[in-house]
C-alpha cells in the first residue's frame, strides 16, 4: 500500500517565541531530525507549512494549507488533499524522538480503517498518525464549524488505536514528546 508522510511544520509556535521547525538540537534542526527518521520508511514526504519556502537539508516539497485557518486540522486536511496515496502518515515537526519502528508497526496495523492512531495514557496522539484521504470531507466540515480538536472527529471515522507499549518510550520520555517551551528543549538537549 502506498503512503505518504506529512511533516506538520506550520505551526504559530506561541509558546517557544521562535520557529520550533529549525531550532538545532544536538547539531541537528528538530525538522531534519524528524524527516532523517522518515525518510527511512517512506519514499513519498511533503512538508506542510506556511512559513517556509524550503528547508536546507529537507529534499521534500513545501505544500501550504488550503484553508487560512491556524489549526493542526488544518495541517492534517491540507496533507491528505495534496496527498496522491489514499494514506497520509502525519507527524509533527518538532518530535525529536521519533521511532522508526513505532512507525513501522504503525504502517502494519492499517487495514482499511480511516483513522491508525496511538493511544497513551495521556490520550490518543493525533499528530503522529494515518489518515486515509476518507476522512477529507468530515475534517472540513469540523473546520467550517470551528471545531478545530481533532480527536473530537474521531467518533466519527473508523478508529484503530495502536495501545501504549514499551517501544512508545525513549530513554523514560514519551516518543510522542514535543517541543513547546524552553523547559522541553533543555530537556531533549540532554537526553540528546
Amino acid at each position: 500500500m502506498d503512503f505518504t508522510c506529512a511533516i506538520l511544520a506550520g505551526g504559530r509556535s506561541r509558546r517557544m517565541g521562535r520557529d520550533k521547525a529549525t531550532i538545532t538540537v544536538n547539531n541537528k534542526a528538530l525538522i531534519q531530525q524528524v524527516y532523517d527518521k522518515v525518510a527511512t520508511v517512506f519514499d513519498n514526504i511533503t512538508i506542510v507549512s506556511n512559513h517556509h519556502k524550503r528547508l536546507h537539508g529537507i529534499d521534500a516539497p513545501i505544500v501550504r494549507d488550503v484553508i487560512p485557518v491556524q489549526a493542526s486540522m488544518v495541517g492534517v486536511v491540507s496533507a491528505l488533499i495534496t496527498a496522491s496515496t489514499p494514506y497520509v502518515f502525519v507527524i509533527a515537526c518538532d518530535m525529536p524522538f521519533v521511532s522508526v519502528e513505532v512507525i513501522r508497526h504503525m504502517v502494519d496495523q492499517v487495514h482499511g480503517e480511516d483513522v491508525i492512531v496511538p493511544r497513551t495514557r495521556e490520550g490518543f496522539e493525533p499528530l503522529h498518525a494515518i489518515y486515509n484521504r476518507s476522512c477529507i470531507s468530515t475534517l472540513l466540515t469540523f473546520i467550517e464549524r470551528r471545531r478545530l480538536k481533532i480527536t473530537g472527529t474521531f467518533p466519527f471515522f473508523s478508529v484503530k488505536e495502536i495501545k501504549d507499549q514499551p517501544s512508545f518510550l525513549y530513554k523514560g520520555m514519551s516518543i510522542f514528546t514535543n517541543i513547546t517551551v524552553e523547559e522541553d528543549l533543555a530537556l531533549v538537549r540532554r537526553l540528546g
